[in-house]
Order: C-alpha cells, then sequence, then structure tokens
C-alpha cells in the first residue's frame, strides 16, 4: 500500500474548531497572543439582537477588514476550516456597528477563461460566514413573518462597492467584470445566491483533486470538500469602472494617506499667514478691513 493516497483531510465540520497552535495550524500566520484568542472566541456575538428593530438595510454595514484576523475567524468558523491564498479583500459584517460575521473575496484558483471572461478580470466569493445569533432570524412585517436575511443583504451590500474596494487595494490589477462562486451542494441550496442576482451556470466536483505537484509549486490537497459536486454561480457587472471612477478613489487614498495629513499640517503653518495677510488693508482711520483675498502663497 505504499502507493495509497494520503488520508482525507475532514474540514467539514460546522462546529467551532481552534487548530493546532502552530503557524501551519493558523494558516501560516504565527499563533495568536491569548488577547487574540480571547477576541476570537467572542467574535460576532450578539445575544440581544432583536430582528425587528429596523429595516436590515439601515443597520447592515460592511467595514474592510484586516486579512490576518479574518483568516483567524475562518479557519476557526467557517465549516472548511481554512483560509485562501493569492489576492484577497475581506469584510467584516456588522450589524448596529456590532461584528457579526464576515465575507472574502479572493482571485479564483483557475488558469482559463470563464464564460469567455479572462481570470483576473474574475473574483471569487470564497467565503462566507455569519453567527447564528443573527442569521435567517424571522422577522414580522405587515403581521406576516419572513426570514431576516444577512447573508443576502451582506453579499448586495458588497458587490455594490467591490469593484472599487478591490481597485483601492490593487490598482494594477485588471478590471473586476463578474464574481463568482462555487456552492457547495451538500452545505447549499443556492438561495443566497438567487437573491442576490447569481446565476446558476454548471456542476462540477465530485472527486479529489489527488496529491501531485503543482506547476507552480505546491501540492493538491486532500480536502474532504473536493469529494461534494458544487454548483457554479455567476453574476457579471454591467461595466467596469470608468476613469473617472479611478480617480475620485485616488484621489480619496491620497487624502487618507498619513503622507497627505503630514504635508497638510507642514504647509498650512506656512501659507496661512500669508494669505490672511494679503487679505486684509489698512483704512484711513488706522483700523484695517477685510476685501477679497488674493491667492498669492509666499515662496
Amino acid at each position: 500500500m505504499d502507493n495509497a493516497l494520503p488520508a482525507i483531510k475532514n474540514t467539514l465540520a460546522h462546529d467551532v474548531v481552534f487548530p493546532e497552535n502552530t503557524k501551519k495550524g493558523w494558516f501560516n500566520y504565527k499563533p495568536p497572543t491569548e488577547v487574540e484568542m480571547q477576541w476570537i472566541k467572542k467574535f460576532g456575538q450578539y445575544p440581544n439582537f432583536d430582528p425587528d428593530n429596523g429595516k436590515l438595510t439601515d443597520r447592515l454595514t460592511l467595514e474592510i477588514a484586516n486579512l490576518k484576523e479574518a483568516t483567524r475567524i475562518i479557519v476557526v468558523y467557517h465549516y472548511l476550516h481554512r483560509g485562501r491564498t493569492m489576492a484577497q479583500l475581506p469584510y467584516w459584517i456588522l450589524i448596529d456597528e456590532v461584528p457579526v460575521g464576515l465575507i472574502l473575496f479572493a482571485y479564483p484558483r483557475i488558469s482559463v477563461p470563464l464564460f469567455d471572461t479572462p481570470p483576473l478580470n474574475i473574483l471569487e466569493l470564497a467565503r462566507l460566514w455569519i453567527n447564528p445569533d443573527v442569521q435567517d432570524r424571522g422577522i414580522k412585517t405587515n403581521g406576516k413573518h419572513h426570514a431576516f436575511s444577512v447573508a443576502s443583504c451582506a453579499i448586495g451590500t458588497a458587490l455594490k462597492r467591490l469593484q472599487g474596494d478591490w481597485y483601492s487595494k490593487y490598482p494594477k490589477s485588471p478590471d473586476v467584470l463578474a464574481v463568482c462562486s462555487w456552492a457547495d451542494d451538500a452545505h447549499h441550496e443556492g438561495t443566497v445566491y438567487k437573491a442576490t442576482n447569481f446565476e446558476p451556470r454548471k456542476k462540477s466536483g465530485g472527486s479529489l483533486h489527488g496529491a501531485r505537484k503543482r506547476n507552480n509549486g505546491g501540492n493538491d490537497q486532500m480536502n474532504a470538500d473536493y469529494l461534494n459536486v458544487k454548483t457554479l454561480w455567476w453574476r457579471s457587472f454591467k461595466k467596469p469602472l470608468t476613469q473617472h471612477q479611478k480617480r475620485h478613489i485616488d484621489l480619496d487614498k491620497e487624502k487618507n494617506s498619513p503622507e497627505y495629513n503630514q504635508l497638510f499640517f507642514v504647509l498650512v503653518p506656512i501659507y496661512l499667514p500669508s494669505i490672511l495677510i494679503i487679505g486684509t488693508r489698512f483704512s484711513p482711520t488706522g483700523s484695517f478691513c477685510a476685501e477679497q483675498p488674493q491667492m498669492r502663497l509666499r515662496p
């Protein structure tokens, strides 16, 4: 049995699973400190959550997450219990400003076009986790009960800003033209994708990748979820970002950069007195009055 394949990695537990406290266990990050571990254990909890306290769209917001922190949450709470590689963009999902989950987009691990779209123009909705405290809670509207779907609201909110946020983080990358997601049929019915205008395109999976070496380094992994059939869900954007939109994003980044703020505080004390002096003149009575300032700056 020397030629037997390595043991399949069973990563499909829906329970909270803390990995071995090593760099490998934490997906190539150093193990968390005691303070970080306490944060991980408490993350996402909202025990007093009231689904009837206002519209979800008014209460749910997203914040760009720290990738290391997001990966820690994925490793512990997401049913796959493993992070992602390649370029990634994670968001914290917040309700009433309380973090209750995360959503992560990444480049798909493909090397050929999908539906005539090049791989680098596609992002994959790769991970989504929401604390059970808030997901799929029942709400009453006009006397009728409805599902309080944080997942579909979070995905819809993310799609509205995804192109701009990806460009802001990776300005040299090609335009984002579409988003895909491989949904495990053993764990998903596709409801959240249908609610956010994704289309089912094809089935794949149902077999292991093997443990062969990859051409670009590393080995294929023997993960248990590879045995499950998956549905490829697809959503195209109507158009890429315009140059005007990109320029506004660039300007916002400059204004929020430490270098910009430092330059502002250096230049204002130098030029502000000159501007104020140029904008005043003395009256015949000896007092001074203001006139229309001329924006000439002292060299």
